[in-house]
C-alpha cells in the first residue's frame, strides 16, 4: 500500500517518526577521534564528549530502525498524506508536502525532537516519515509506534 503525499485535509496533524539531528550527532562523535580530538574543539563550548557519545548512540539506534512500523501504522490510523524526510531536509519536505495538497490546508511546525544541533542549517535529514493524519487518531499512532518500535514519534498541532 502507498500513502500519497497530496491527500492531507483540514484538521490533520503532522507526526514526525524520527528525531532530527543525526548528522550533527555523527559529526560530533567523529570529531572526538579526528586529529587527536582537535576538531571537537569547535563545539566543546556547547557539548561535552559524554553528551556527544550519547547523542551518537541515540542517532545510530534511530538510523538502523526501519520505517516499516510507521508505514503499517499509517494504514491502520488512516494517514491522509506522507513524505520521507531525507535529502531535502525537514523544511524542504514539509514545504513540498504543503505545496502539493489537493485541498487547502495549513501546516504548522515549530519544534521537533533533536539529537544534536549546532546551527539551524545542520538539522535537516532524519530518515523518518512526516505523516498527516486525523487528529483523533494521532495519540493512538504515537502509542503504537512507541510500543512496537520502542521509540517515540512527535506530533505538531496548529
Amino acid at each position: 500500500d502507498f500513502t500519497p503525499p497530496e491527500g492531507a485535509v483540514a484538521g490533520d496533524v503532522l507526526i514526525l517518526t524520527k528525531p532530527l539531528g543525526t548528522q550533527p550527532a555523527v559529526n560530533a562523535h567523529q570529531w572526538l577521534y579526528t586529529k587527536g580530538g582537535r576538531m571537537f574543539d569547535q563545539v566543546e563550548d556547547v557539548i561535552t564528549p559524554e553528551e556527544a557519545e550519547e547523542a551518537y548512540q541515540k542517532a545510530v539506534k534511530s538510523m538502523v530502525r526501519l520505517n516499516v512500523t510507521a508505514a503499517a501504522l499509517m494504514k491502520k490510523h488512516d494517514a491522509h498524506a506522507a513524505t520521507d524526510v531525507t535529502g531535502f531536509g525537514i523544511l524542504g519536505h514539509a514545504e513540498n508536502l504543503a505545496k502539493h495538497q489537493r485541498e487547502t490546508v495549513a501546516f504548522c511546525y515549530a519544534y521537533c525532537m533533536l539529537y544534536l544541533s549546532f546551527d539551524g542549517d545542520s538539522v535537516t535529514s532524519v530518515g523518518g516519515l512526516l505523516v498527516a493524519l486525523p487528529a483523533a487518531n494521532a495519540q493512538h499512532f504515537l502509542a503504537d509506534i512507541e510500543r512496537m518500535d520502542g521509540c517515540p514519534a512527535w506530533i505538531r498541532r496548529c
